[in-house]
């Protein structure tokens, strides 16, 4: 029998086991949840994010893609340009509705549109007359602009105000026919042509008729998917909204999560995104130079990597500071889910109406990006493996662990949900800022996000909502304005 000392009666050592015991205090979480920021240096990190904000979105207005290279600016107007005046021509059957559906404005809503872009770029044309390459899209350019300017009056396009802007004469029929021979031709080719009435216009009215149809089934099926999924997701937009509505009052299993500091969730993102906005300006400049074939060690495969792995950069600096063992970020955060699918489905829903209603509203007044926001980097198959893997999979992971693993989660433990989720869809939207409409559909989708993460308790909610929404505008714009017309 022991002796409570642990040693027996007749006085014998009894040994157990050593044990090591942990104290509270030991926790490392613990240690974690009661870290901050200290105020100067928190102050300091929101003046250089404020000043990043203004530099590169808030300040003087700018034209999207005017600052970068001139020749692959003219390119991707004039291919914006006549995309969407084939599609705007090639579905006038269709009725209004439905073109609005998809996307596709009337022929002379596009035109006006298409007008504004081109008078856009050729104010700036004489900033780059010593470059031979740039006269030469600068004159084509011209061209265009006269011809549409001419049609947007019901004149005739061969009668065009060429002379006004710039170019001596128009191209003669043989070079504009052989464009069209070619499959390199423009909308306004073949509306030039037909103004001149010459016996080849049958011919080439056929090729450019068959190219047009093949576009414009092109952007039928795409974009029609993404509707059938929107519509398909209105069943479910009812039970989304309640669960929305009852997020703030839902009382959430706490864990470490639900206890950092609000000053220290704020520095981490802080750090977190100037980190990768520091790293983006080292090797933004090497990167474009791949999509001009300037560089000839940076092959595509290459620069896929690179540029995906680089967007995971701010995930994993917040989430090396606030965690200690990946698995823990893993189940606090709810990254392995099970994902809402229904939810993800009505929230879907939800934000294409959001989006039609813009579109149908302020979204004709808005800023003018003349390219559209194509780039040269997703022209061609690694164009679209490179939208996919950036846009598609590596962004709606990396910003939702940011934005709403980190930011949204620090201010909803300070505040109340709804507040939590106001800034932080705010701040979503700045740090996308593009054109006004843009801001405020942003901030929906950021909004949304964040309601999908507090309803099903799990981040992978938000990821696949956020990486649905942005496949459903990068795949389809990659079909309709980067793929062959025949």
């Amino acid at each position: 029998m022991l002796a409570p000392g642990g040693d027996s009666t007749d006085g014998a050592r009894v040994t157990r086991p050593s044990r090591a015991i942990h104290s509270p205090a030991d926790n490392p979480y613990r240690k974690l949840s009661r870290r901050r920021f200290s105020e100067p240096l928190l102050l300091l990190l929101l003046f250089l994010f404020g000043v990043w904000l203004w530099d590169n979105h808030l300040g003087s207005p700018r034209v999207p893609h005017l600052a970068g290279d001139p020749v692959q600016t003219w390119e991707l107007t004039m291919r914006k340009a006549d995309r969407d005046l084939r599609l705007a021509e090639g579905t006038r059957h269709l009725p209004p509705f439905v073109q609005s559906l998809l996307g596709i404005d009337p022929l002379s809503q596009t035109l006006d549109r298409q007008i504004e872009s081109f008078e856009l770029l050729v104010r700036s044309r004489h900033r780059h007359d010593e470059d031979e390459a740039t006269r030469e899209i600068g004159d084509e350019g011209a061209f265009a602009l006269g011809v549409m300017i001419a049609l947007q009056g019901d004149g005739n396009a061969a009668a065009a105000p060429f002379a006004q802007l710039g170019l001596a004469a128009p191209p003669p029929p043989e070079e504009v026919i052989s464009r069209i021979i070619h499959g390199r031709e423009h909308w306004w080719d073949m509306a030039y042509l037909e103004a001149l009435d010459i016996p080849e216009n049958d011919y080439a009215g056929k090729l450019v008729d068959s190219r047009t149809r093949h576009l414009v089934g092109n952007a039928i099926k795409s974009r029609g998917v993404v509707l059938a999924l929107g519509l398909g997701g209105l069943i479910f937009i009812p039970g989304t909204l309640l669960a929305f509505f009852r997020a703030g009052r839902t009382r959430e299993p706490v864990n470490y999560s639900h206890r950092w500091h609000l000053s220290f969730g704020l520095g981490v993102f802080l750090l977190a995104y100037l980190a990768f906005v520091g790293f983006g300006n080292l090797y933004s400049q090497g990167l474009g130079l791949v999509a001009t074939g300037q560089d000839p060690v940076m092959s595509p495969p290459v620069y896929l990597t690179v540029a995906t792995v680089s967007m995971f950069l701010p995930a994993l600096i917040a989430l090396g500071l606030m965690f200690r063992r990946p698995r823990h970020a893993i189940s606090r955060l709810g990254l392995a889910g099970p994902f809402d699918g229904r939810m993800v489905l009505g929230s879907f829903a939800i934000l294409q109406i959001i989006e039609f209603g813009l579109r149908m509203t302020i979204d004709a007044s808005g800023p003018i990006d003349p390219t559209g926001g194509l780039s040269p980097e997703e022209s061609g198959p690694w164009g679209l493996a490179f939208g996919i893997a950036t846009a598609c999979l590596a962004a709606p992971v990396a910003e939702e662990i940011v934005y709403r693993g980190v930011l949204f989660r620090s201010l909803a433990n300070r505040l109340k949900i709804w507040p939590a989720v106001a800034i932080s869809s705010i701040v979503f939207s700045l740090v996308h800022f593009y054109t006004w409409p843009s801001l405020i559909m942003v901030a929906m989708v950021g909004a949304a996000c964040a309601l999908a993460y507090v309803s099903s308790r799990a981040l992978l909610t938000a990821i696949v909502l956020h990486a649905l929404y942005n496949a459903a505008i990068k795949i389809p714009e990659w079909i309709v304005y980067q793929t062959p017309l025949s």
